[in-house]
């Protein structure tokens, strides 16, 4: 994924130069990255990045007029009102971005500058007067920065193996954090899956001086949203309509072209009805998988098709399926071993999206700001498949309620759920296209901390601001019945109906128990998937392990070298892979961990190209 990286340290200077070729040569995963490097000896800092060249600030750097400040940036900012104003209003020159506004109009005061941008970023700022150099991220912790404290030395990085390149020492799995991952399906407060290796926390403002590390502190504090009165309901809606009216047409501004990843959910229908029918070209697409149409895909076809707007599927198909272990290995890599084997389709996916535009639109992350949404499970694990030693570690694994503080579902969920949850997914996805979503923009995200709480309880604002701006969206129906010309009963009826379909797909193509795979297994001639399923969920690996996958499988887990063994019983992996694939057993959840933790290892841990 393009981010930073760099060694912060005092003397030694040529190593790190060595060093850092090493740890940005790892990041270039495609060949449309650009890279650059900055380099300053009396502040102990060696530097790098990799960007999209679709990106609408790739680094630069950024120096101002007395060329006193350097502000290296990763990511993008979107102008708020105010501050687009005040750069109309200056004649300034600076970019569409304002940094370089900002900047002028900041100086040293580098907790002003930081709490006026708005996006997922991180970066440098180097004040060559004071001598001292400013680590940073964005307020939610979406733009990672991973770091080793070493003797003399820090390594900072967008992605874990670019440290792990150059510190061959650090190549080990933290079995404490491997435990947490199976049960959360993420590692949480900070940690990662290597030993030594943590993440800045969100909004962090790290200063080193005279390459040391001088002062942990971060920017802005969520308490400050937080406390803020509550809005009565009109007044809030009122906002609301303001704010996304205005907020989110700017994530669909770009030089580079713009596409829409349209579902059939509300998130995205906000986004659209915010846009409105003003004759720009939007391209949409929506994903899907081996048969049938989905109901997101229909429905969206519809959406784009109400503001004349191009829409496609992009479908898993056999090219996939062919290159599936280079997929998979792919995945694991890229994103740190945060996301898992069988996510590799989100890659494929992203893939194609790029060729359709560079810049990819999308609503994620609405439900759990505008609605009230948990993301964090705390699930259990086949047991007999655990090493005796790796057991207990897994029995004492902490759940969020153990690592966490925060007491505002809001803060949670923007804060720790969405960055730690979701951040796999989000980095293979940022590897191929610049992702947007106007979710988390500071303006509404603010708002929403004064909506009362009945309201995003609720979960009808999103359907009140569709009908108002675009009636004639309104009434095509969502998955959930949230719109739709329909009255109170027929809606719960339709709702209800999908409902039982997603449950049913659910059952079918992740939850199947034993007896209904071999029943299935038996009759795979009437082929009951397209009956069963491809209506609401298109991920069938339960199915396509024993159709396509199966070699891969194979050649991967029961490789007499294979390191998961280090965790897990291999007789008892074995056992589980012959009967999954003879179609006998359901082992979908193990054989997908087993997959991940063993391209971890082999990707990340040994010698890396």
């Amino acid at each position: 994924m393009p981010g930073i990286t760099g060694i912060i340290r005092k003397g030694r200077f040529d190593e790190a130069v060595r060093d850092l070729r090493l740890m940005v040569k790892v990041m270039q995963h495609e060949q449309f990255y650009t890279a650059r490097e900055y380099s300053n000896e009396s502040l102990g800092l060696q530097m790098a990045w990799t960007g999209h060249q679709a990106a609408a600030v790739d680094c630069l750097p950024i120096i101002s007029r007395d060329r006193n400040l350097v502000l290296i940036f990763h990511g993008e900012n979107y102008l708020d009102q105010e501050t687009a104003a005040e750069i109309k209003r200056s004649g300034s020159a600076w970019e569409n971005s304002g940094l370089g506004y900002l900047l002028e109009q900041c100086g040293n005061d580098e907790n002003k500058l930081l709490r006026r941008l708005n996006g997922w970023f991180c970066g440098i700022l180097a004040d060559l007067r004071r001598n001292t150099v400013t680590l940073f991220n964005d307020r939610f912790g979406m733009n990672r920065i991973y770091f080793y404290e070493g003797k003399d030395e820090f390594l900072f990085s967008s992605e874990a193996k670019s440290i792990l390149k150059v510190r061959p020492e650090l190549r080990r799995i933290n079995p404490a954090s491997l435990a947490q991952s199976l049960r959360a399906y993420c590692v949480m407060a900070n940690k990662t899956l290597f030993e030594k290796i943590d993440l800045l926390p969100q909004a962090a403002c790290w200063t080193f001086e005279n390459g040391t590390l001088s002062k942990r502190r971060r920017y802005f504090d969520f308490k400050e949203w937080e406390e803020q009165p509550k809005l009565n309901a009109n007044e809030f809606h009122s906002r609301f309509t303001e704010i996304v009216s205005v907020a989110f047409p700017r994530y669909a501004e770009s030089k580079e072209k713009v596409a829409m990843s349209l579902t059939a959910g509300l998130d995205t229908r906000v986004i659209m009805a915010a846009l409105g029918s003003n004759g720009r070209p939007l391209p949409c697409y929506t994903f899907g998988g081996t048969w049938g149409e989905t109901f997101d895909i229909s429905t969206a076809r519809k959406v784009a098709n109400l503001f004349s707007q191009p829409h496609e599927s992009i479908r898993i198909d056999e090219a996939f399926f062919k290159k599936f272990g280079e997929y998979a290995r792919r995945t694991i890599y890229i994103t740190d071993g945060t996301h898992d084997a069988f996510g590799a389709h989100d890659l494929y996916f992203n893939q194609v999206a790029r060729q359709i535009a560079p810049i990819r639109l999308t609503g994620k992350f609405g439900s759990e700001v505008v609605r009230i949404r948990r993301m964090i499970p705390w699930a259990d694990f086949n047991h007999g498949l655990l090493r005796p030693e790796f057991k207990t570690i897994f029995d004492n694994a902490a759940s969020l309620s153990q690592v966490t503080e925060t007491k505002d579902i809001l803060t949670r969920a923007i804060t720790e759920e969405i960055p730690w949850y979701e951040y796999g997914r989000v980095m293979i996805e940022q590897s191929q296209v610049v992702l947007r979503t106007p979710y988390m923009d500071n303006d509404l995200v603010k708002l929403m901390f004064q909506s009362p709480m009945e309201l995003r309880a609720g979960g009808n604002l999103q359907a009140i601001y569709v009908k108002e701006k675009n009636p004639a969206l309104a009434e095509i129906l969502t998955n959930l019945s949230k719109s739709g010309n329909h009255s109170r009963l027929v809606s719960s009826l339709i709702y209800y109906w999908f409902w039982s379909l997603f449950k049913a797909e659910y059952i079918y193509l992740f939850a199947t128990p034993h007896w209904a795979t071999r029943v299935d297994h038996w009759l795979r001639g009437l082929k009951l998937e397209r009956l069963l399923a491809g209506r609401q969920k298109f991920e069938a690996y339960r199915i396509w392990m024993t159709i396509y996958l199966g070699d891969f499988i194979r050649e991967t887990l029961l490789n007499p070298r294979a390191q998961y063994t280090q965790f897990f019983e291999k007789e008892v992996a074995e056992k589980m892979v012959e009967r999954h694939l003879a179609g006998t057993h359901n082992y979908l959840n193990e054989i997908n961990k087993l997959l991940t933790v063993e391209l971890a290892c082999s990707t990340l841990l040994g010698d890396q190209n």
